[in-house]
């Protein structure tokens, strides 16, 4: 059985190529110097808070079930 198949690569002519390998410089996300400023992050204590929070709720489904 013969296929046709066509060719993995698509030709790119330079005006694509340059704007495909030019060099952006970085912005630093706001959340990231918040965080650097002294604001505290998840923690234990959050990770903890949010479980007891689901056990009550399921708690609380199955009594009302």
């Amino acid at each position: 059985m013969k296929k046709e198949t066509m060719g993995v690569v698509i030709p790119i002519n330079k005006e694509q190529m340059k704007e495909l390998t030019k060099e952006t410089k970085e912005t630093l996300a706001a959340h990231a110097l918040q965080n650097a400023e002294g604001n505290r992050s998840f923690g234990s204590v959050d990770l903890w808070n949010a479980r007891k929070q689901q056990r009550t709720m399921a708690s609380m489904r199955r009594w009302f079930n």
